[in-house]
C-alpha cells in the first residue's frame, strides 16, 4: 500500500526533503502520523491520521504541487 509512494518519497528525497512516518500503538485514535519537512524552502506538512497511506498519498500531491517533482 505504501510501496506505491517509494518513487515520489524518493524524488522528494533528492530535492532535500525529509519525510516521516509514524504508526503510535500508545495513542487510542488517530494514531499515524505523515511529516514532510524541506528545510532549505521552509516547508513543512504534518497531518495525524487513522489511514498512514492516505495521509502521506494527501501530503506528497502538496509538496508535488509546491515543489516540481
Amino acid at each position: 500500500m505504501i510501496d506505491r509512494f517509494i518513487p515520489q518519497i524518493e524524488a522528494a528525497q533528492t530535492q532535500g526533503a525529509v519525510v516521516l512516518l509514524k504508526w503510535d500503538g500508545e495513542r487510542p485514535n488517530v494514531r499515524g502520523t505523515v511529516v514532510i519537512t524541506r528545510q532549505d524552502t521552509d516547508y513543512v506538512w504534518r497531518k495525524d491520521c487513522d489511514d498512514v497511506a492516505a495521509g502521506l498519498a494527501e501530503a506528497l500531491h502538496d509538496y508535488e504541487a509546491k515543489h516540481a517533482l
